[in-house]
């Protein structure tokens, strides 16, 4: 059979199939394709709740039926509805779309449509918030709600350490293996998205915490133990919805509450760049195959320097004395509204100077 003849074929059928059955075999393709299971579950929950919102909508979930109108009222509808937090963010809807836009692009490609139906629908932009970072005294909070000398602490404490001083993701830290942490060489081997290794270093304080959680709290089975490093209370590895767990209640602990996983993230970028460290070394650590996302977080030092060299103010080095104060013999002005009593002179040196109409 002809390529052109496979592709009428598959889309006589694709058209009569509703969207979760395509969505089942969209699932197979990217699984065995080697996306991240956190992929595979965004795009499969964003045909989810669209086939939800169709059939609230009593619109037909049938290929046949669906295109890019359709695509758009979903989008206004995201824009728009309330949820427990509120109006979903721009970055939410903007992802939300992209993941549409891949399933139907997938369609196309399968041959399960002529052509591929939202090409002309572009992701919605993404509001830009400014980042603020944590700050010194933030830090010290953190590590101050942490108690080192206990199992859970030690490890909070080292798990923590590494975040911040390395900008690891959170599932990169709760799938960290034992054997790629290098505490006397001072890095890590992480697998990163995409399937790709890279080594990050980490300094002499979050070598302590780690030697610290790994020398006298790890639990360690002496037949056969764990494969991560970081490990629960019971020795079995950690999941990334404990460790977002344990970020949000040392967010309330240690009165931060705009703490999350990413903003340690940013924490590190950001104190990388303002300590010396250039962008394409920063690239290379944060995981980012661009420097288009490096980008943001130098415009982000640049303006945590700028704040910072207030101190540096050159007036501010110098002994300036205040000036004296003039008492002036005249209350407010004259007629002309001139403050000082020799204002206007030379304007009338050459003819009488024009006054308000309805006095001459």
């Amino acid at each position: 059979m002809s390529g052109m003849k496979a592709r009428r074929s598959r889309k006589a059928v694709g058209e009569n199939l509703e969207l979760v059955k395509l969505a089942q075999r969209f699932e197979i393709h990217n699984r065995s394709d080697g996306k991240s299971p956190r992929t595979v579950q965004w795009y499969n929950q964003t045909v989810e709740v669209f086939t939800g919102w169709l059939e609230s909508e009593g619109m037909s979930t049938r290929l046949d039926d669906v295109g890019e109108d359709e695509a758009r009222l979903f989008i206004l509808h995201l824009q728009e509805r309330r949820g427990l937090w509120g109006k979903a963010s721009s970055h939410t809807v903007n992802n939300r779309v992209r993941a549409l836009r891949a399933f139907f692009n997938w369609l196309y490609r399968q041959g399960y449509t002529e052509t591929h139906r939202l090409e002309h629908v572009k992701p919605p932009k993404v509001r830009q918030k400014e980042i603020e970072v944590l700050t010194d005294q933030e830090i010290e909070r953190i590590f101050a709600s942490v108690g080192p000398n206990t199992a859970m602490g030690a490890r909070n404490a080292a798990m923590y350490s590494l975040m911040l001083d390395t900008g690891l993701r959170l599932s990169e830290v709760v799938n960290l293996k034992y054997e790629d942490v290098h505490l006397g060489s001072r890095y890590v081997k992480v697998l990163g998205k995409g399937d790709k290794e890279r080594i990050v270093a980490f300094g002499a304080h979050c070598q302590r915490a780690l030697a610290n959680y790994a020398n006298h709290y790890r639990f360690e089975d002496e037949e056969e133990g764990p494969e991560t490093f970081f490990l629960c209370i019971d020795g079995y590895g950690m999941t990334p919805d404990a460790l977002r767990s344990l970020i949000e209640r040392l967010s309330k602990a240690a009165g931060i509450p705009r703490l999350h996983p990413h903003l340690m993230r940013h924490t590190y970028a950001t104190r990388f760049l303002l300590n010396g460290g250039n962008v394409f070394l920063l690239q290379q650590n944060l995981g980012h195959t661009t420097l288009t996302m490096v980008q943001k977080y130098l415009h982000i030092a640049n303006r945590e320097a700028a704040v910072v060299s207030q101190d540096f103010s050159p007036l501010d080095r110098v002994e300036i004395r205040a000036p004296k104060r003039v008492r002036h013999s005249f209350k407010g002005g004259d007629w002309q509204g001139h403050i000082y009593p020799n204002a206007g002179r030379s304007a009338s040196k050459n003819g009488r100077a024009k006054s308000p109409a309805g006095r001459n």
